[in-house]
């Protein structure tokens, strides 16, 4: 008797599993298609799959890049006549950012969604709006990328861009801050990083 209680606790718990295991597996890709159908519809500039760029008929057109399941990246710089001249970031490296970090929920990134920036003038503009401020300071945020404590998905989206890019990373919450709340943000929240790349220092 005793034993089938236990296998019947054993069948209940696996269950159990599979019922949340498939919930998060919806809710990441609902994330991912919303990311997606952002990038592709109201995004200003709209934007293609990287993959589709061939096939364009438009001169130079913007594509996003998807550097893995979870992560989606524009470089808004990636055109720029100069930019191969410039130091292209490596893990190792040192950077400096000048950033705005939102909450995202499928449509373009507004000071209200904003749950941290170093970037004066929305600093000023938050303060504004009645926002608590003192604490944010607008310096350039210094990582050392393989050693700093960053969201992994700000951390892949720096690789292969160059010193003076101006970037957006968009990211579920499995590359973001997973299953955690942390401050404002609930968890398994999508996100959104829009910084330019101040510095890069080669270590």
């Amino acid at each position: 008797m005793k034993l089938k209680s236990l296998l019947a606790m054993l069948a209940v718990a696996a269950m159990m599993t599979v019922v949340g295991c498939n919930d998060n597996d919806t809710k990441i890709e609902s994330q991912r298609t919303t990311i997606e159908r952002f990038l592709t519809s109201s995004h200003q500039p709209r934007l293609i799959a990287e993959s589709d760029v061939p096939n364009s008929i438009e001169y130079n057109p913007p594509f996003y890049e998807k550097l893995s399941q979870d992560i989606y990246r524009y470089v808004a710089t990636y055109y720029d006549e100069d930019r191969d001249l410039r130091e292209e970031v490596e893990m190792g490296d040192m950077v400096e950012l000048t950033f705005t970090a939102y909450i995202f929920n499928g449509s373009q990134p507004s000071l209200k969604m904003v749950y941290y920036t170093n970037e004066a003038s929305i600093i000023s503009s938050l303060s504004a709006e009645g926002l608590n401020t003192q604490y944010w300071v607008a310096e350039p945020l210094v990582l050392n990328l393989g050693e700093s404590n960053i969201i992994k998905g700000v951390e892949r989206s720096l690789l292969g861009c160059r010193e003076g890019d101006k970037v957006e990373v968009y990211m579920t919450y499995e590359a973001a801050y997973d299953k955690d709340a942390v401050g404002v943000i609930e968890k398994e929240t999508s996100v959104a990083w829009i910084y330019t790349i101040d510095k890069v220092v080669k270590r």
